[in-house]
């Protein structure tokens, strides 16, 4: 059967939902299927957006698809590229964003072992009057707005935070590639459809085996109402740190 790798990977899920060790209630167990349904989501999300002649943004993270240690007042989304091509990013209006291009083993969703990535930062970017901008990404090349995209870079990630979601307008982000603008992507035969869902139940596990980790690495090891150190976050941004505190109430429901 066609999506049998990914059935078996959601009965993998669930088992290891079912099986945390920081479990101790049946509303626990009842949030942690409610995170292993925002994982499926974003998981498949992810499998069909690697398109990387023809690229798009997919929002791999938000208010209803939590991974771990997201933001909330963030949204993050993924594209994935090639290093060998140039790739165009367009923008409209410019909220507070950052881009940024994960390793070659493709940051967080491969785990803990993945390679910082780089950050398109800010003050590098030219904006446009109207808040608008370009951004061109490949592997030599110039100009305004032009970023090396070094060997192994497989993805961009981009977060946009805001302070005041109420106040705050949200505007689009595209990415194409350039030398294949006008073209229309192969139809996917049974293959590829195939090998998606084979992805999408690694990407799957690889978050629940990842962020649970990350809880017991952080502070589920450490005596209760313990204040720890802060920390920088694993493949997050550069002033980015995370200080955990322990308590019996935090033990119990994380």
């Amino acid at each position: 059967m066609l999506t049998q790798p990914f059935a078996e990977a959601l009965a993998e899920a669930e088992k290891l939902i079912a099986g945390a060790p920081f479990v101790a209630s049946e509303q626990d167990l009842a949030e942690g299927y409610d995170y292993l349904a925002g994982s499926i989501q974003a998981s498949l999300r992810l499998a069909w957006a690697y398109q990387r002649d023809f690229p798009y943004f997919v929002q791999s993270t938000g208010p209803y698809t939590k991974m771990g240690l997201d933001n909330p007042d963030t949204l993050y989304f993924h594209a994935y590229l090639r290093d060998d091509a140039e790739y165009v990013g367009d923008r409209a209006p410019w909220q507070h964003r950052r881009p940024q291009l994960p390793g070659a083993e493709g940051g967080l969703l491969a785990g803990r072992g993945a390679g910082q990535p780089e950050r398109v930062r800010r003050p590098g970017i030219e904006v446009d009057a109207d808040g608008t901008f370009e951004l061109r990404f490949g592997p030599s090349g110039g100009g305004r707005n032009f970023f090396r995209l070094a060997p192994g870079r497989r993805c961009c990630w981009v977060r946009e935070v805001y302070s005041d979601w109420a106040a705050e307008r949200r505007g689009t982000i595209s990415i194409r590639r350039q030398d294949r603008a006008g073209c229309a992507p192969p139809a996917a035969g049974s293959d590829v459809m195939a090998k998606r869902y084979g992805v999408a139940g690694k990407i799957l596990l690889s978050r629940l085996r990842t962020f649970p980790g990350l809880s017991e690495w952080f502070y589920l090891k450490e005596p209760v109402n313990t204040m720890t150190p802060p920390r920088p976050t694993p493949g997050g941004l550069a002033t980015q740190f995370s200080r955990p505190a322990t308590s019996t109430s935090a033990r119990t429901r994380r």
